[in-house]
């Protein structure tokens, strides 16, 4: 017996046809208008400094459709602001926050949290997560960096009241942890280890800082500098030790005593800030070359190389990545924000069709722990020895302000010149080291020569500055100390 109705089933299946349809005939009207294909498709592996910047950048720029996995439960703060959170200077964590997720939907990015790569494959253009495929036509690759933990240890010592701080979830974890501590040990003499040593001061907190280095900072600045760093700490009631390593004992979990040298030290909370290393396992298993400075080997318009070629379809940024040293000529690791911002800017270009490259860095810097800045770039005295460069130093300690006015702070400037050209320098003071470096970066970069900075003018006002600013004696001093060498030749 017919029938003139039809059933359920068969309406949605009118209708869902319809749909499909109408998408595939607004498909090939949006592409006859548009004059071109469906968006490529550019998947970024990390959610960090380098690799959103690119996924903002590109939407700027392009139509591509934009997928970035990333592996952390955030994305889009500053890492560099959980010292001082932790310090209480800045209220919350949520104030690290520099663009919410509702950003990146309203810009059509799809940023993919908690979600950990598991390959790429370079041949089939894909990337897989456990969670899905993802197919690119553009991939970038900047997986940043992982803490480089010590194994002098017979357990796996982060379970055990051991922690890093390289997320905002890592730092959120750390405070929790220190509501009850009264004593933190932090194991890393680097810039990352002293801006939380002066933090937990700020919050009355006994606190240890060690190094295996003979000095703090001996990646970056001299003896000298770094001494200046050392008393600063010490002012504040840390307690440095240098020169020695730790053993976590087997029963730390339960007693909080750490072997270091011959001393046994109890504390509540340890803290490894102990450098970091390149995150490149998916790149090296995906067949992509690395260096020797461990990092992900690219050309200057950062995209990797599989062989003997680089390919156009892939590029690296951040921490993961090695560059060329600005005084040296070899390659190495840049592990600073400025650097995968600046290396954000390339990718970007690179991909929309705007040429860009990236030339040899020196790398300026800037720390803040406590009332104490310092910073430096270029190259410091033990790179120079191990690259057998000789190096001529001019050394100065003036005044941030005039004599007579209020709130002066002491001001050291370290010059290291190569043949009379400006390769390197180290600074402390109290205020305007960040000025100062950035000044300084540029006339390394440029070769500036001792005569060169004696004839740079420098400006005046007694709340900001000397009338001879502290720079000229440190030439001065360089310029006595080439006469000498040149002597005793």
């Amino acid at each position: 017996m017919g029938s003139d109705f039809c059933t359920q089933e068969a309406v949605d299946e009118k209708v869902q046809k319809a749909a499909e349809v109408k998408e595939e005939f607004s498909t090939k009207i949006s592409a006859q208008n548009l004059g071109k294909k469906n968006p490529e498709k550019l998947v970024v592996i990390g959610g960090g400094a380098c690799g959103m910047a690119v996924a903002t950048k590109i939407r700027r720029q392009s139509d591509f459709e934009i997928t970035v996995l990333s592996r952390d439960s955030h994305t889009a703060y500053s890492h560099c602001g959980i010292p001082f959170v932790l310090s209480r200077e800045i209220d919350n964590f949520e104030k690290l926050i520099v663009k919410s997720p509702d950003f990146f939907r309203k810009n059509r990015i799809n940023v993919r949290l908690n979600e950990n790569v598991r390959s790429i494959d370079l041949g089939l253009k894909t990337i897989w997560t456990g969670e899905g495929i993802y197919p690119f036509d553009k991939l970038v690759i900047a997986t940043g960096s992982l803490p480089f933990v010590p194994r002098k240890s017979r357990l796996n010592v982060l379970p055990y009241g051991i922690f890093t701080v390289r997320s905002l979830a890592d730092g959120m974890l750390f405070e929790k942890a220190m509501e009850t501590a009264e004593k933190v040990c932090i194991i890393g003499g680097g810039t990352i280890g002293i801006e939380f040593a002066a933090a937990f001061a700020r919050r009355r907190i006994k606190t240890i800082l060690i190094t295996r280095s003979k000095h703090l900072l001996s990646r970056q600045l001299d003896p000298d500098i770094a001494e200046i760093v050392r008393a600063y700490l010490e002012a504040l009631s840390v307690e440095v030790i240098s020169g020695e390593q730790v053993v976590f004992p087997e029963g730390f979990w339960k007693e909080r005593i750490l072997q270091v040298g011959d001393k046994q030290i109890p504390a509540d909370l340890v803290l490894l800030a102990s450098g970091v290393k390149p995150e490149i396992s998916l790149a090296l298993d995906a067949g992509i070359e690395i260096g020797k400075a461990g990092g992900i080997v690219v050309n200057e318009m950062l995209q990797v190389k599989v062989g003997d070629e680089f390919l156009p379809y892939v590029y690296a940024g951040g921490e993961c990545v090695e560059v060329t040293d600005l005084i040296t000529g070899e390659a190495r690791l840049s592990q600073l924000g400025t650097t995968a911002r600046r290396m954000a800017d390339v990718i970007g270009n690179n991909i929309t069709g705007k040429r860009t490259a990236l030339g040899p860095l020196a790398d300026p810097w800037v720390a803040v722990a406590g009332d104490l800045q310092f910073g430096g770039v270029g190259i410091n005295s033990e790179k120079a020895e191990t690259n057998g460069i000789k190096l001529v130093t001019g050394f100065s300690r003036g005044r941030t302000r005039a004599s007579y006015y209020p709130g002066r702070k002491d001001l050291f400037i370290k010059l290291l010149f190569k043949d009379d050209h400006l390769v390197g320098a180290q600074l402390a003071g109290g205020e305007g080291i960040k000025e100062r470096v950035d000044a300084l970066s540029l006339a390394v970069m440029k070769k500036a020569t001792t005569r060169d900075l004696l004839d740079m003018e420098t400006c005046y006002a007694p709340p900001v500055s000397m009338l001879v600013d502290p720079l000229r004696p440190a030439v001065k001093a360089a310029i006595r100390n080439i006469i000498a060498d040149d002597q005793t030749k």
